[in-house]
C-alpha cells in the first residue's frame, strides 16, 4: 500500500495504521459504563511502544499517570456522546469503520492470513450496497481532509483504495466469524480508538474555543509572572579541562587567542551567524548560527548571564569567559515575559480546569485499574540511545542540552 493510498485509508477511518494507543490529553445518555480492571490496564500496556512499557513496568508513577490519562480521555469521549457527537451519521461511519480496521488488522495478524484476492474483493463488491459505501468513505475521507477535498483520484489509486477497502472488510467478516471481535484485547482497541476519536472531534469543535486565552487573562499572567528575558547568539571557543572535555578543545591560553581573532573579525562587520557556524565548538547551536532562543534569569552559568542581560539589542559582548571556555555573545532581542509562552500556559490552565470539571460529572461510570502489571519489552525492542526517563525532563531551557553549552548545570 503506497503512501498516498494510506493517506486517503486513514483520512476515511479516522484510525492510526498502529494500533497501539495514542493518548490525547487536552488535552443526554451515556455510553456504557467504563470498567478497566488491572488485567485490562496490562493489556493496554502491552501495545505501548517499547520505551512506554518500560517505563511503566518499572515506575508506579507513571502507571498512575498512565491510568489518569485514559480516565481524562474516556470522561472527555463520553461527554461528547453526551452531546450527541456519536449520533452525527458521518461519525457514526467513522466509528463503525473504525471497529472493521480493528477486528480485520487483529483478525490478520493472529491467523497469519493473506489478505484477500482480486477475485475475492470483486466478488465483495457485488454485494448490495458495499459499493455505496466505499463512495461513501471516499466522500468522509476528503470531508475529513481539505487537502483531498475535489482531489480527482486516479484510476489506479482509486483501483488500489478499492482494493484495500474491500480486504479489510472481508478479514473483519472472518475475523468476526473467527470470535476475534469477541477477544478482549480486541474490544480494548476498539473502545480506545472509538474515544480518542470522539474526544479529539470533542476538543476541536467545543474545548479548544473554550480555553483560548484572551489578551486580558495573557496580561494578567504577565504581571503575575514577570520575567526579562534575552534572545542570543554565541561563539564558544572551548576548553580542554575537567569541566568541558572535548575533543576540539584548546588550551587555555590558544583558546583565548583564537576568541579574540574572531571578536576582531565581528567588530569589523562580518556575519556573526557565519562565524558561528565555522568557529564556535558548542555542537548544540553551531549549526543555528550560534542561536540559544530566548532564556530567562537563572538558566544560563553566571558569568555568561551577567555579560548577556548587560548587552541592548544588537550588541556584541567582549570575551566572556566560562567554564566551558570562552563566548562571544550577540544579544538579538529583548522582553519582559513571553506572551506566546503566557498564552499556553493560560490555556493549559484552562484546559486542566475543563478536564478536571468533565472528569468529576463523568466519574461515576468511570472505573480504571492503577495497579497493574507491565511486561518489559525485550531488549532488542529497545533503541540504543534512547533513555527511559522515570519523569518527564523538566522545563527546558531554550539553550541547547549541548555538552560545551552554557546552559546552567543543576
Amino acid at each position: 500500500m503506497n503512501s498516498t493510498t494510506k493517506a486517503w485509508i486513514a483520512a476515511g477511518i479516522g484510525i492510526l495504521f498502529s494500533v497501539g494507543i495514542i493518548f490525547w490529553q487536552v488535552r443526554a445518555s451515556h455510553a456504557a459504563p467504563v470498567n478497566l480492571s488491572a488485567d485490562d490496564m496490562s493489556l493496554i500496556a502491552s501495545d505501548q511502544a517499547p520505551q512506554m512499557r518500560m517505563r511503566l513496568s518499572s515506575d508506579d508513577n507513571a502507571r498512575r499517570e498512565f491510568a489518569k490519562n485514559l480516565r481524562d480521555l474516556f470522561a472527555v469521549a463520553d461527554e461528547a456522546r453526551a452531546k450527541g457527537f456519536a449520533n452525527r451519521p458521518e461519525v457514526k461511519r467513522q466509528l463503525d469503520l473504525m471497529r472493521s480496521f480493528i477486528i480485520s488488522q487483529n483478525y490478520s495478524t493472529s491467523q497469519n492470513a493473506a489478505p484477500a484476492s482480486d477475485a475475492d474483493v470483486e466478488s465483495f463488491f457485488k454485494e448490495p450496497g458495499q459499493e455505496d459505501r466505499l463512495k461513501q468513505f471516499i466522500v468522509d475521507a476528503q470531508a475529513r481532509n481539505p487537502m483531498m477535498k475535489g482531489q480527482q483520484i486516479p484510476a489506479d489509486q482509486m483501483q488500489e483504495i478499492r482494493q484495500q477497502f474491500g480486504q479489510v472488510l472481508i478479514a473483519e467478516r472472518k475475523g468476526v466469524a473467527a470470535g476475534v471481535d469477541k477477544q478482549r484485547k480486541t474490544q480494548l482497541q476498539i473502545m480506545l480508538q472509538q474515544a480518542r476519536l470522539l474526544a479529539s472531534m470533542y476538543e476541536e469543535e467545543s474545548l479548544a474555543k473554550s480555553v483560548k486565552a484572551s489578551q486580558a487573562e495573557i496580561d494578567e499572567y504577565m504581571k503575575a509572572h514577570p520575567e526579562e528575558q534575552v534572545h542570543a547568539r554565541h561563539i564558544l571557543i572551548a576548553v580542554k579541562s575537567a569541566d568541558a572535555p572535548t575533543e576540539e578543545g584548546l588550551d587555555k591560553a590558544a583558546a583565548r587567542a583564537k576568541a579574540e581573532e574572531v571578536l576582531k573579525r565581528v567588530k569589523a562587520g562580518e556575519n556573526f551567524e557565519a562565524l558561528a557556524k565555522e568557529y564556535s565548538t558548542d555542537p548544540g547551536s553551531k549549526e543555528n548560527g550560534g542561536d540559544l532562543g530566548w532564556f530567562g534569569r537563572g538558566r544560563m552559568v553566571p558569568d555568561f548571564e551577567k555579560a548577556a542581560f548587560a548587552l541592548q539589542p544588537g550588541q556584541v559582548s567582549e570575551i566572556v569567559e566560562s567554564p566551558f571556555g570562552f563566548h562571544i555573545i550577540k544579544v538579538e532581542g529583548r522582553r519582559n515575559g513571553d506572551p506566546q509562552a503566557a498564552a499556553q500556559e493560560v490555556e493549559q490552565e484552562k484546559e486542566k480546569k475543563l478536564i478536571d470539571e468533565i472528569v468529576k460529572r463523568q466519574s461515576s461510570h468511570i472505573s480504571i485499574a492503577e495497579n497493574f502489571g507491565v511486561q518489559p519489552p525485550p531488549q532488542q525492542q529497545m533503541q540504543p540511545g534512547l533513555p527511559f526517563a522515570t519523569q518527564p525532563p523538566p522545563a527546558a531551557s531554550p539553550a541547547p542540552k549541548g555538552k560545551s553549552s552554557p546552559a546552567k548545570k543543576h
